[in-house]
C-alpha cells in the first residue's frame, strides 16, 4: 500500500501529521497532533475488509443508490471486497461511491497532497464510468497548516445527480462526547424531516448533540453563505470542522452507532443526500485541533 505521509509544525511546535493512502481510496489512515490519534484506529479492520472506516471518502454519489441505479457491477474479480460482502437482500455494491474503492493519481509535497479521479480511469481494464454508472471528475486536495487539514474536493458528473463528503472516522476513545452545530430547526432521518429534540439543543439554541446516543441523522446548517460550522468535544479531544460549500446543497451528516469508539461528522454536498440535486458540487473544509 502506498502511503503519503505530511508533516507540518504548529504555531508552538507540535507536529501535525497525516496519513493518506492514495491507491486505497485516498483514506487518511491516520491525523495526529503531538503523537495524539484523532482518527479511530480501531475501524481498520473494516477499511481493509471493504474500504470503508478510518478516513474514508464519499462521492461520487453517497450510501446505497437505488436499485435502478446500480450498473450491476457486482464483480469480485475487480474488486474483492464485494465477496465479503452479503448482497443477498440487495444493496450497493460501491457504498459511498467509487472514490474509496479507486486509485487515485496524485502529486505530493511535505506538506500537501493533490489527487485526482475521472469516469475514463479504470480498474481492471474497465472504466470507472461503466462501474459508477455514470462519467465523472473528481479533485481532493488536501494540505497541512498550522491548525490542521485544509481540504478542497470538487465533483462534477456529466449526467447523474452527484454527491461528495468525508466519511472520517474520528476517535471516540471514551465513548462520550458532544457534536455542536448550529443548525436549523429540523434534521434529516433516513430521508425523513423531523423536529429536532429541545433536549438535543444548548442555551443558544444550537444542536449539543450527546453521543451517548446514536445517530445517522442529517443537519443543515443555519446559515446564509453555504457554511457550515462542527465542533465535536471528548474529554482527551477537540475538533472543529468547518466548510464552504458551493450552493444550498450542503448539510452535516452525523453518523454514530450505540457505543462505538468513533463518531463521523460529514460534511457533504447534499441536504438530502439520499436525494441528490446538481451535477458540480465543491467543498472547501477545515479541520482544525483545539
Amino acid at each position: 500500500m502506498k502511503k503519503i505521509h505530511l508533516q507540518h509544525l504548529t504555531k508552538d511546535g507540535k507536529l501535525l501529521e497525516a496519513i493518506f493512502a492514495p491507491d486505497h481510496g485516498m483514506n487518511l489512515l491516520s491525523f495526529k497532533k503531538d503523537g495524539l490519534e484523532y482518527i479511530a484506529q480501531d475501524t481498520k479492520e473494516e477499511f481493509l475488509r471493504r474500504y470503508a472506516g478510518l478516513g474514508a471518502l464519499i462521492g461520487p454519489h453517497f450510501h446505497h443508490r437505488k436499485k435502478e441505479k446500480i450498473p450491476g457491477n457486482n464483480d469480485a474479480s475487480i474488486f474483492p471486497h464485494i465477496a465479503k460482502l452479503d448482497l443477498s437482500k440487495g444493496g450497493d455494491p460501491l457504498s459511498h461511491g467509487i472514490g474509496r474503492y479507486s486509485s487515485w493519481n496524485v502529486d505530493e509535497t511535505s506538506t500537501s497532497v493533490t489527487a485526482h479521479l475521472c469516469g475514463l480511469d479504470t480498474k481492471k481494464g474497465v472504466t470507472l464510468a461503466s462501474l459508477e454508472g455514470f462519467d465523472f471528475k473528481m479533485d481532493f486536495i488536501a494540505r497541512l497548516t498550522g491548525t490542521g487539514l485544509d481540504i478542497k474536493y470538487h465533483v462534477h458528473s456529466e449526467v447523474e445527480p452527484s454527491t461528495i463528503g468525508l466519511h472520517y472516522y474520528l476517535a471516540l476513545a471514551e465513548k462520550e462526547g458532544f457534536v455542536t452545530i448550529p443548525c436549523k430547526k429540523e434534521y434529516n432521518d433516513l430521508g425523513n424531516w423531523k423536529t429536532i429534540p429541545d433536549s438535543w439543543l444548548n442555551e443558544k439554541g444550537f444542536l449539543h448533540f450527546n453521543l451517548a446516543q446514536q445517530s445517522d441523522f442529517g443537519f443543515v446548517p443555519n446559515t446564509e453563505d453555504f457554511s457550515g460550522k462542527a465542533t465535536l468535544s471528548t474529554p482527551s479531544r477537540k475538533l472543529c470542522i468547518t466548510y464552504k460549500a458551493d450552493s444550498e446543497q450542503n448539510a452535516f451528516q452525523i453518523y454514530h452507532p450505540k457505543d462505538a469508539t468513533f463518531v463521523c461528522i460529514e460534511p457533504v454536498s447534499a441536504k438530502d443526500p439520499r436525494a441528490p440535486s446538481g451535477t458540480h458540487h465543491k467543498l472547501h473544509i477545515n479541520i482544525d485541533i483545539l
